[in-house]
């Protein structure tokens, strides 16, 4: 009598009683794809069988495959999450010198390590393209925690109105005695060490009518003006006049430029350190109160990191207290022509392999490529539902193979015991 049939059954039935287990325990496991056990039947290859009298040899596990379907995106709250919304799969490494082996994972599951490296959970590197590039050699991501570096100000743009009905002052001009300019503001500059300084902006009208002019002078605080020997902190410099037409507009002056500043600490300003500070004046002569409209300048601060975002196109920006956003780096994607070919190496991730090609890194969205959900995951593609059926179903069927060993045994012992 033949067993075969039914040990087969049995050893099928409970491979794939495993692969539900295993997709069972892993229904909460971020970026997991559930596994499917794929069975073949089973003949026996006999030379000139006649095959109207083939008798099978039982089952066998063909393959167990995986379901790459999408997960749901659920959002976590952590700005480093990342979640997949398509194909692909992020690239990590182990930060171990030598090792090259390339591993791949749906976990999006990020966090900054101590030297500011994006790392999975174990300790995996993510792999992006520095800055905004997206192209050549994928590199581990790090988030500097010191590129909140100061930047001298150059540059100062003003949008503003003067006052056409204020009147020519005759006197001195004297920053400390209001009586005798018609209006001031101040712009905060930065130095090289990010220390903040006021640039205080002076308008002295000196002619009424066609054209009007104002003179401009100019302070800077901290500095020791334009020649320390002959003259002392703080002391006003001249920058030129503007001119006004009869309908209010600009005529000429600006730009204007605040020249051979020297720091009284020693800090360049005025970009590459050469004391001039360009300000570009958008300036116009109505009859409407003195006041500024817009103010910018280029220079920022010393700054510290903040916090980190993750773009839809993968590109992270480090944000810093300067006010400062930096892309740090863009996301790595790798395609795959055949996922079911991939090697589990457990811990959400994968290898390569000859049967799924090598993977083929790009940005999110290119090809067929999915976009990054920045602050979320993708949760396990489990159907809890579907599993416990199949559970149910398998378990049957390892009743009835048992069931075929207990009948085949029962034939057996009955010629056994023919007398």
């Amino acid at each position: 009598m033949a067993f075969q049939q039914g040990l087969s059954g049995l050893s099928s039935s409970s491979q794939a009683l495993d692969v539900i287990s295993h997709n069972v325990a892993n229904a909460n496991t971020t970026g997991y794809k559930a596994s499917q056990t794929v069975f073949a039947d089973v003949y026996s290859s006999t030379l000139g069988a006649d095959p109207y009298k083939q008798v099978g040899s039982g089952s066998r596990v063909a393959a167990i495959r995986q379901n790459f379907s999408q997960g749901s995106i659920t959002e976590t709250g952590n700005s480093l999450d990342m979640a997949i919304n398509g194909d692909g799969f992020f690239m990590v490494k182990r930060p171990v010198l030598g090792d090259n082996q390339m591993y791949y994972t749906r976990a999006g599951e990020f966090q900054l390590d101590k030297d500011g490296y994006v790392t999975t959970a174990t300790g995996y590197q993510l792999l992006g393209y520095p800055g905004m590039a997206g192209a050549g050699d994928a590199v581990p991501i790090r988030v500097p925690y010191d590129t909140g570096t100061p930047r001298e100000t150059s540059t100062v743009s003003m949008t503003l109105n003067l006052d056409a009905n204020q009147p020519v002052m005759a006197g001195a001009f004297d920053p400390n005695d209001p009586t005798t300019y018609n209006f001031s503001t101040t712009v905060v500059t930065y130095d090289s060490l990010g220390i903040a300084h006021n640039l205080n902006l002076y308008f002295v009208r000196t002619a009424a009518g066609n054209p009007s002019t104002w003179d401009v002078y100019g302070t800077l605080s901290g500095d020791s003006a334009t020649d320390p020997a002959a003259t002392p902190p703080g002391t006003p410099v001249a920058l030129g006049p503007l001119g006004f037409d009869a309908s209010g507009a600009l005529t000429g002056g600006s730009p204007l430029s605040f020249s051979g500043i020297t720091l009284a600490n020693g800090a360049d300003i005025g970009g590459a350190g050469d004391g001039i500070i360009d300000i570009t004046l958008n300036a116009t002569q109505f009859a409407l109160a003195s006041s500024v409209n817009t103010i910018s300048q280029d220079g920022v601060p010393a700054g510290e990191l903040a916090g980190v975002s993750v773009t839809k196109e993968g590109q992270v920006q480090a944000r810093y207290t300067n006010g400062n956003v930096v892309t740090v780096g863009t996301v790595a994607i790798a395609a795959f022509r055949n996922p079911n070919g991939l090697v589990s190496m457990g811990d959400n991730l994968w290898v390569s392999s000859l049967e799924s090609g090598p993977g083929v890194a790009g940005t999110p969205g290119a090809g067929t490529r999915g976009f990054i959900s920045g602050g979320a995951v993708e949760s396990s593609n489990v159907d809890l539902t579907a599993e416990l059926v199949n559970m149910i179903v398998q378990q049957r069927a390892y009743q009835a193979n048992a069931q075929s060993i207990k009948t085949q045994d029962q034939i057996l012992q009955t010629v056994i015991n023919l007398r």
